[in-house]
């Protein structure tokens, strides 16, 4: 696998660079919120107490945007390309953060973060699905897993800039956060333009040429005649006119392709993976509730919830980069999925019986315990979980619904932010330290969807899966050898015999 990476271009790896810089976009927001939330300043202007249902508001509309821009995604994204949808996206974003900014009161607070939530879909749509058809096949995981580390760079963003704001006082000490969740959009908005169109995007519009140029520049060192681009040219023209029904040049045609999505066992197999990655609940009460989770454990000082929090993000995005380097190309997504239940289900139960005996017989000791483990369970999902979350519900789809399919998944993040949202700060406030038992129960039920449902998509062409989910048994069938395999092993046949 390190060899495979070290092939990789350095021109493929800086043009990756800057579209991993919009996954900061969901990282900044998931960690933003909950960080202001430790300022009594933005508390009392919006008379929050952080477990309220205000907060929940203000926290869950986000959703609301995200079930609105994933319905809008597909069509975007397959408008222009990949790069002008997300260049859309990411002006929503800039809008919305203008708007929460200066905001005056809650309904515009709301307004703003919902019109963020309409373009975080489309961003986080479009850039891991260019990421993914850019890719090579053999660290397609290595690469979609490293895009989603970028989530903690955002939210070490977030939770640095309200850090650095506890000196201040006033308004501007929570409102200069908001307005800087524009950050990454703005910068992605003004470089996205030097990059190469998706390869399987040049094809369906009939520009054959230029994808081959786009694969042997980003797979083959230039070699217009290597037999990894000849193959994947091979695939990716066969799929395309098996999909021309699908095409959505026309509102028929997007009609064709959203019903496409639930037509056949093959794409209501898709389907449901893509809600089991977006309705896992793995650490999403620790990413947006970590100052409520550490004062309901006795931690109540601005510097050290914050510090906290910023110790958290430097773990977790140092892990998830370890996984997408070390796990994702190497042990597969299903042992991967696995492990991460494993890991959270045991990390929940003992935060939740550590801060039991911290808060009910004041120990210190329980609570430092508490803390460690909000460390090791953030840290263990960022290496097993994280690298997963953008990659496998790109992968699986065949072009034609690669983008509509991808905002449906975004409808289920959606649904299942808002319903976290409006659940997590609840049951945090009537239940503490007990909430943490319901969250292992909820996620201990996922090991048996993956261990009967999840396809292994490691090392297989995104046009090969497609083939894998017709099979009669394509569990079974995906964790044969990838057929890529085979042309690396002939490669390697043809250098020796030339040596």
């Amino acid at each position: 696998m390190a060899s495979e990476i070290s092939k990789v271009p350095i021109k493929l790896w800086l043009i990756l660079a800057l579209v991993f810089i919009n996954s900061a976009n969901n990282g900044y927001d998931g960690s933003m919120f909950g960080s202001v939330l430790a300022f009594n300043e933005f508390k009392s202007f919006f008379n929050l107490t952080g477990t309220d249902t205000n907060t929940s508001q203000i926290s869950s509309i986000i959703n609301i945007g995200n079930i609105v821009g994933g319905f809008l995604t597909g069509v975007i994204v397959d408008f222009r390309g990949r790069r002008v949808g997300l260049a859309i996206g990411c002006l929503f974003i800039i809008a919305g953060a203008i708007i929460q900014g200066t905001t005056a009161g809650i309904p515009q607070m709301v307004a703003g973060r919902f019109i963020v939530g309409i373009g975080l879909p489309i961003t986080v749509s479009a850039a891991p699905i260019f990421v993914a058809e850019l890719s090579p096949p053999k660290i397609r995981g290595t690469l979609m897993g490293l895009y989603n580390t970028f989530w903690y760079v955002g939210s070490f963003l977030a939770r640095a800039t309200v850090y650095g704001m506890i000196p201040y006082s006033g308004e501007l000490k929570w409102r200069l956060p908001l307005f800087l969740q524009m950050a990454p959009s703005a910068i992605v908005l003004l470089t996205i333009w030097i990059l190469p169109e998706s390869p399987r995007y040049l094809v369906s519009r009939g520009q054959n040429e230029k994808a081959i140029e786009v694969l042997a520049t980003y797979h083959a060192d230039g070699d217009k005649n290597a037999e990894i681009v000849r193959f994947q040219m091979e695939e990716i023209i066969e799929e395309n006119e098996r999909e021309q029904r699908y095409k959505s040049d026309s509102f028929m045609g997007s009609v064709r392709a959203y019903i496409a999505l639930f037509s056949s066992r093959a794409t209501l197999h898709r389907l449901l993976l893509c809600w089991m990655v977006s309705w896992f609940p793995g650490v999403s009460v620790i990413s947006y509730y970590l100052v409520p989770m550490l004062e309901g454990a006795g931690i109540n000082s601005e510097q050290t919830v914050l510090g906290i929090g910023l110790g958290v993000d430097i773990l977790s995005w140092l892990c998830a980069m370890a996984g997408a380097f070390l796990l994702a190309d190497r042990i597969g997504r299903r042992r991967m999925g696995m492990y991460t239940i494993v890991v959270v289900v045991l990390g929940y139960a003992i935060m939740g019986a550590c801060t039991g005996v911290g808060v009910d017989q004041k120990s210190y000791s329980a609570t430092i315990a508490a803390v460690a483990f909000i460390f090791f369970t953030n840290g263990s999902f960022s290496a097993l979980w994280t690298p997963l979350q953008a990659l496998y519900p790109t992968e699986i789809w065949p072009f034609a619904l690669r983008a509509k399919a991808v905002g449906i998944v975004n409808v289920f993040w959606g649904t299942s932010g808002y319903l976290f949202n409006w659940v997590n700060p609840l049951g945090l406030g009537n239940l503490n330290w007990k909430y943490y038992f319901v969250q292992a129960a909820w996620n201990g039920f996922w090991i048996v969807l993956i261990y009967f449902f999840m396809i292994e998509t490691k090392g297989h062409t995104l046009e090969e899966l497609d083939g894998i989910f017709l099979s009669s048994n394509p569990v079974k069938e995906s964790l044969k050898p990838p057929k890529v395999d085979q042309i690396g092993d002939v490669e390697l046949a043809v250098e020796k015999s030339k040596a």
